[in-house]
């Protein structure tokens, strides 16, 4: 069984503020391009058989598209984001009232939490990134939440602000990371939990390589990231590298374009059937 990806288009995406070292204003979005890269990551998902919804874009919020921060969804609840950014926060009113309409349980943090950017859920396993952009206080409002235990990793460098930019759930068995975005012990504490873990290089990290989407059969890539993409078909992954150049100005990629909605039942990979 395939995932389910929310998706949101980039009809008004563009880099209108600065909040993370990525984003300058003075380096704007080519909004044709844009929508060029995003159709050809949709049709990917289509092509690995995993199914697209769709959240309507909305006029001045341009990292709507950024659909990954929108909540952090197992089966049927969702932890809704609570963005530190002020810029960002009229989004929450938007993916509150999706998930609302469809039924599903909602919890709105009380401190700052940025859903799936900063939770990647890994067989039972939440992990969770602070403190850039989320706070370590959210976690266990978490693991009340969703029943779960929550494994608090700490963020080091700024560029990669989300824990999805830094690292990838690539398998049952497998995650992906670059060391240099933790602290030491946040890394050991991945490779205490985690069998196989692989580190990926800085030019593969900076490439937005880590912010990826994996079945466990098959995974979809920044193109630039040619280091992981040797090394993911070395293992015998079906690759998918795509371009999305125009959306790391903002400080985004594969994941961050791409909410997982996991049904009941779901695990964190469908091993044999996301600014």
């Amino acid at each position: 069984m395939g995932k389910t990806i929310l998706m949101c288009a980039p009809d008004f995406f563009d880099v209108e503020y600065e909040i993370n070292p990525w984003m300058h204003v003075a380096n704007p979005v080519d909004a044709r391009v844009a929508m060029t890269q995003w159709h050809r990551l949709r049709a990917t998902y289509a092509k690995v058989e995993w199914d697209v919804c769709l959240i309507d874009p909305v006029a001045h919020l341009p990292d709507m598209v950024f659909t990954a921060n929108g909540g952090l969804v197992i089966g049927n609840r969702v932890a809704l984001p609570t963005f530190r950014e002020p810029e960002r926060q009229g989004e929450s009113h938007y993916f509150r009232q999706w998930f609302e309409s469809r039924g599903y349980e909602l919890l709105q943090p009380t401190h700052d939490f940025e859903g799936e950017g900063d939770a990647l859920l890994w067989n039972d396993v939440i992990f969770a990134g602070y403190p850039w952009r989320s706070d370590k206080a959210s976690h266990p409002e978490l693991a009340e939440f969703f029943g779960k235990r929550v494994v608090s990793l700490q963020l080091t460098d700024a560029r990669f602000y989300h824990l999805d930019t830094a690292l990838t759930i690539v398998g049952t068995d497998t995650v992906a990371l670059f060391p240099g975005a933790f602290t030491a012990d946040s890394v050991r504490t991945v490779r205490d939990i985690v069998p196989d873990v692989i580190e990926a290089e800085l030019a593969d990290a900076l490439a937005y390589g880590l912010n990826a989407a994996s079945d466990g059969r098959s995974i979809v890539l920044s193109d630039g990231a040619t280091g992981l993409i040797e090394g993911y078909r070395a293992r015998g992954l079906d690759v998918h590298p795509t371009p999305i150049g125009e959306f790391q100005k903002s400080g985004g990629g594969v994941k961050c374009l791409s909410l997982e909605l996991r049904r009941n039942g779901d695990a964190a990979s469908h091993v044999g059937g996301d600014g």
